[in-house]
């Protein structure tokens, strides 16, 4: 069951009504719709307000997406491969503590640049079911398993990262790490007067340490 987020007083964005190719215009409605999700929730959220944020039609809306299901799905997903898509160019990065910090610094930097696409992936939708909930456990394990080979890597330096399945205690530290991360970025959105900077310093220096220790054993 997906849960309705609290409502805010902030403004809904609207897009002009001028003509648009098609996909240019889907991924507005996208942009419109991630908005309304994470201010209202997706219960509360209703399909005549994100058609007339983006400058469309009812039925257009219903022609590109089908279902306010499948719409949220389509945010979600959206969300998630901008997400991925970072997080691959970074595991070509040679060096494992490099990329571990670059990991952690991408996360906050992604929650800076698309925070309401964030607020609907990992508020939201991390306790959904179905097709919605299994997408986020697809991003979320993505990022869990890139920084437990990074961690494999940094323990064993001579080791190349692996296309294979990251040992248990490697995954174990990195859904700690990750954990730690997305608390991070929670309590940034609550008090983003702190600049991100400081944010990913902090969540840097609390968590390498431990990562880097020459008593780590996996």
């Amino acid at each position: 069951m997906i849960k309705t987020a609290k409502k805010d007083d902030q403004p809904v964005k609207r897009l002009g009504t001028r003509k648009v190719p098609k996909e240019q215009r889907m991924i507005q409605i996208l942009e419109v719709a991630g908005s309304i999700f994470s201010q209202q929730g997706f219960h509360s959220s209703s399909m005549d307000a994100i058609a007339e944020g983006a400058g469309v039609t009812k039925p257009l809306l219903y022609r590109y997406f089908g279902s306010k299901d499948a719409l949220y799905l389509a945010t979600i997903t959206q969300v998630g491969n901008h997400l991925i898509d970072g997080l691959n160019a970074l595991m070509a990065v040679p060096d494992p503590q490099a990329r571990l910090k670059l990991i952690m610094a991408s996360f906050m930097t992604f929650v800076e640049r698309h925070r309401e696409g964030w607020s609907v992936l990992y508020n939201e939708a991390l306790t959904s079911v179905g097709p919605v909930g299994e997408k986020v456990t697809f991003f979320r394990n993505s990022f869990i398993e890139a920084a437990a080979k990074t961690i494999e890597q940094l323990v064993n330096k001579s080791k190349a990262v692996s296309s294979g399945k990251p040992g248990n205690k490697a995954m174990a530290l990195a859904g700690i790490m990750v954990g730690a991360v997305e608390a991070g970025a929670r309590w940034w959105i609550q008090h983003p007067e702190t600049p991100i900077q400081d944010m990913q310093g902090m969540i840097e220096q609390f968590l390498m340490p431990g990562l880097t220790s020459q008593q780590l054993k996996l």
